[in-house]
């Protein structure tokens, strides 16, 4: 059975707000499946979103925009960000990793994530803001990240 992702998964994964992710749904942007009241999506319906190119554009603006607000704020201690772009040989192995970042963002507090997947390049970018012991953990995800390279 393939992982479902909630409307609070997708708007993490993109970096968009709840709110953006449900009228993504609304306009039919976004397909999954309402199972009680709940919405679930799986990663296919996930694929298609990032389709539609003012989604992948609105996505890569709010990015874009993470980043330089972070850059404004007054420095924190202990607080950092990174961008990963990692190399996707084959896109079923995309969601394992992307699921496995999810849980440990849901297990972390004040951090700020998104993902987004460069399609043509073969590219999964990951975006981290936060708490510099989380984006140490993040790093360390096996098999994200190869050493030494």
């Amino acid at each position: 059975m393939d992982k479902l992702y909630t409307v609070k998964d997708v708007a993490l994964m993109t970096g968009l707000t709840e709110r953006t992710i449900r009228n993504y749904i609304k306009n039919g942007k976004l397909q999954g499946k309402k199972i009680g009241a709940q919405w679930r999506f799986t990663e296919d319906d996930i694929k298609k979103l990032f389709e539609d190119v003012t989604v992948t554009n609105n996505v890569t603006q709010n990015n874009h925009d993470r980043v330089f607000e972070f850059l404004k704020r007054d420095p924190k201690p202990n607080t950092g960000a990174v961008i990963i772009n990692v190399p996707v040989a084959a896109e079923n192995e995309l969601e394992a990793k992307v699921q496995e970042v999810i849980e440990l963002v849901n297990r972390s507090e004040n951090i700020e994530f998104s993902f987004q997947y460069l399609r043509e390049a073969r590219i999964a970018q990951f975006i981290l803001i936060g708490n510099v012991n989380t984006i140490h953990q993040f790093m360390e995800i096996r098999g994200l990240i190869n050493e030494g390279e």
